[in-house]
């Protein structure tokens, strides 16, 4: 579950830069404006990735695949290496499946706390805009920072010159790191609604939650 809530950590980036920057800026926030506009522009992602992650007393792994995201509607991480597995989020919840131990755990979004912080950030944006401050640091990375104890200590949005996402990382409060690099990213073009129709095995064991 901790690669699970590293995924969490990256999508509330993503959601949170592209719609939560705040039109009144507190003391505490620093805005680059072109950086934070185009970012809150952003309706949708299509993008190759590669992630890896440093769990404390666990290896370092790595992992790749592609993320398709339509803003405030579905989101879905869909790992082709080491081995298949997906996270599909949508409105009503989280589905992650695993091919290595063919099981599937559901989360409906009342059940968790995991499960509700993204759900949140996909869909309530004004809420959000009161739980995090928007540092950009340089021009090149953008910090987003919670103003409350939700298990995490930063996540880093890595932009480049042109303001287009490259790169996230993040760290929670345990010192677990994850790292993704973006390639190929497509932003505000059609996505077909099919890739979101992901289908785990019959035979897959189901936990729901």
């Amino acid at each position: 579950m901790k690669k699970f809530l590293l995924i969490i950590m990256i999508l509330l980036f993503i959601f949170n830069i592209s719609f939560g920057a705040k039109k009144n800026i507190n003391k505490s926030t620093t805005v680059n404006k072109p950086v934070v506009e185009r970012l809150k522009n952003i309706r949708r992602i299509t993008a190759d990735f590669i992630q890896t992650t440093k769990i404390k007393n666990f290896n370092e792994e790595t992992y790749k695949g592609k993320l398709y995201l339509i803003a405030g509607e579905k989101a879905l991480w869909d790992y082709n290496y080491p081995y298949k597995q997906y996270y599909l989020f949508d409105k009503k919840g989280m589905e992650y499946y695993d091919s290595s131990t063919n099981q599937v755990i559901v989360q409906n979004k009342n059940s968790s706390r995991e499960a509700n912080i993204i759900l949140t950030v996909l869909f309530n944006f004004k809420e959000i805009e009161n739980n995090f401050d928007i540092v950009v640091n340089g021009k090149s990375q953008i910090q987003l920072k919670p103003k409350q104890d939700i298990g995490l200590k930063y996540i880093i949005l890595i932009v480049d010159s042109k303001n287009n996402i490259k790169g996230i990382h993040s760290e929670d409060i345990n010192g677990n790191i994850s790292e993704i690099e973006f390639n190929n990213v497509e932003i505000n073009k059609d996505i077909n609604l099919d890739v979101f129709k992901v289908k785990h095995p019959a035979d897959a064991q189901i936990f729901n939650y």
